[in-house]
């Protein structure tokens, strides 16, 4: 089995990659797939367009990372610099870690409330391996780097949006319903 991510020829059923560790049992799927599928396993990250990532420094407030999601209408930030990225807040830490104690919170560092070291994905990596993390991390943003280094940022969202872009008759106009 070849791993998308760094290419490797793997034994067949392999759980991991024994190069890089990339997890392949998404892969490893009996039978025949459907065009969606394997379009999954097989178009890179880069289709869905990242986002240019909008950094916090650590440094910062919630109140200031509130009024930056507010002011650029986006669902989370990351914190750090592009050089290191040492957590990300989103509007899900704002429900369940600030919720209804924001003026108590609003002048305490971001630090305290964001996701420590978030996950990250290649920008080479296959959509399936993006939505695979979000599923099994249980979030919905997904920072994105080349070789090592951040260039992006994706959200369920833009997934959805591939989706139904490329896939139009996947889910059923509200005049079918």
């Amino acid at each position: 089995m070849i791993c998308p991510d760094c290419k490797h020829d793997n034994i067949p059923g392999a759980d991991a990659c024994e190069n890089c560790g990339q997890d392949l049992t998404a892969l490893d799927t009996p039978g025949s797939r459907t065009e969606l599928e394997a379009s999954l396993t097989e178009i890179s990250v880069e289709k869905l367009s990242p986002k240019t990532p909008v950094l916090v420094p650590a440094r910062a407030t919630v109140s200031d990372a509130l009024t930056v999601m507010r002011d650029r209408r986006i669902g989370a930030v990351l914190i750090g610099t592009s050089d290191e990225i040492v957590g990300i807040f989103s509007e899900r830490d704002v429900l369940l870690r600030i919720a209804d104690r924001y003026q108590e919170v609003k002048s305490s560092p971001i630090t305290e409330f964001m996701t420590a070291n978030p996950e990250t994905l290649e920008l080479d990596a296959p959509i399936a391996f993006a939505l695979n993390k979000m599923e099994v991390g249980d979030f919905r943003h997904l920072p994105i780097t080349r070789d090592g280094l951040l260039v992006g940022v994706i959200s369920l969202r833009d997934v959805l949006a591939f989706l139904s872009a490329e896939y139009p008759d996947l889910i059923p106009a509200a005049s079918e319903r």
